[in-house]
């Protein structure tokens, strides 16, 4: 998984670039690490699913892990702009009903602060 930091004000804005599958994965780091800052999981992160090309059952598990260590820690990410293929995927195993979705970064970032239930 390739993660690319957009900007980090009071959110911290990424873009997942290409596949998100097992085989592309390292179990012994992982991508948050080093981009979340002194503030960790405390924080509100959009990640930009626009460029991801495909995603497996593995990548969501991460993005999973992540959203749990998120809401234990007080803060929220909230995945946006999915592209058809991936956001079938996140339908199919129905993490749509665990995960924050948006449609685009503007509605992401309203629900990172609250703005959207």
């Amino acid at each position: 998984m390739n993660l690319r930091v957009l900007g980090d004000e009071d959110v911290l804005r990424l873009d997942v670039v290409g596949r998100v599958v097992q085989e592309d994965l390292d179990p012994e780091r992982d991508p948050l690490d080093g981009l979340l800052g002194e503030r960790g999981y405390a924080r509100a992160v959009l990640l930009g699913m626009g460029q991801a090309e495909y995603i497996d059952s593995s990548g969501l598990a991460l993005i999973l892990v992540w959203h749990k260590r998120f809401l234990g820690a007080g803060g929220k990410l909230v995945l946006h702009s999915a592209p058809p293929l991936v956001m079938d995927t996140i339908k199919i195993l129905r993490m749509d009903r665990v995960l924050h979705l948006a449609k685009n970064e503007s509605a992401a970032l309203a629900i990172a602060r609250g703005d959207n239930p």
